[in-house]
């Protein structure tokens, strides 16, 4: 499976990947943002016979709208417990834990919150990874807080306290 990408006329190739029990493959690639930029990173994915693809926030945000439809007490249990980790989660320390970076919280989520994942379009594996790599690349610049409010939202929206328009404006802008 061909996990490189070109941009501007320059080769990109993955600093790091998982395998996923649903077919997918997550990578990571250079990133150049942020307070410390050497240790910035992109996430993409791929699926069988599907193109690279960078994953958009809105598309797992709507996912989590629709687990949400079939069992918001779910969906509220899961976010909670990610936004109980999020301040717990550290970015990476260099280059070297990066390169080998094993999913760590992944395991758990899927056991923990199997009964969501047939439900929308991505399996809970393929959202705990995504949502693990994000914590850890907004944890790169201090004070960053945009992913979390994410998180938040997600949260309230399963309390029925944002509503579908507030919780997808804002999955636009991060």
């Amino acid at each position: 499976m061909k996990l490189s990408f070109k941009k501007n006329g320059v080769e990109h190739h993955p600093i790091n990947f998982w395998h996923l029990k649903d077919g997918n493959v997550i990578s990571i690639y250079q990133g150049t943002r942020g307070a410390n930029p050497e240790l910035d990173f992109i996430v993409k994915y791929k699926s069988n016979l599907k193109r690279l693809r960078a994953p958009s926030h809105t598309h797992w945000i709507v996912d989590l709208i629709i687990k949400k439809e079939y069992d918001s007490n779910t969906v509220k249990e899961y976010i909670e417990e990610w936004i109980e980790l999020y301040d717990r989660i550290e970015p990476f320390k260099n280059d070297e834990e990066r390169k080998n970076y094993k999913l760590y919280y992944t395991d758990y989520f899927v056991n923990r919150f199997n009964g969501i994942d047939n439900l929308g379009a991505f399996s809970v594996e393929f959202l705990s990874s995504l949502i693990e790599l994000f914590i850890k690349c907004e944890k790169q610049t201090p004070g960053a807080f945009m992913f979390k409010n994410l998180l938040s939202l997600v949260k309230e929206y399963s309390e029925d306290k944002k509503d579908y328009y507030q919780i997808i404006s804002y999955s636009k802008r991060v």
